[in-house]
């Protein structure tokens, strides 16, 4: 229905040096509203960020969020 929204990217990058390293990147979202409230979900992982293969580079995240209006 029109109050369900879902959403996905995917980002890749190549840094061509003498390591040739690539960072990726994928999120998905998901959203849904009733009314006046709302709530959001968004989960998002990057691997090799800073183009580096360090296991500490790697990052996940992830967001809830809930609306009301009045």
């Amino acid at each position: 229905n029109d109050d369900l929204s879902i959403g996905y990217n995917f980002y890749e990058s190549e840094q061509t040096n003498t390591t040739n390293q690539t960072a990726e990147a994928s999120s998905i979202q998901v959203a849904y509203s009733m009314g006046g409230a709302s709530v959001r979900l968004a989960s998002a992982e990057i691997d090799n960020a800073n183009y580096s293969t360090n296991v500490g580079k790697d990052q996940k995240a992830t967001t809830l969020s809930v609306a009301l209006a009045f």
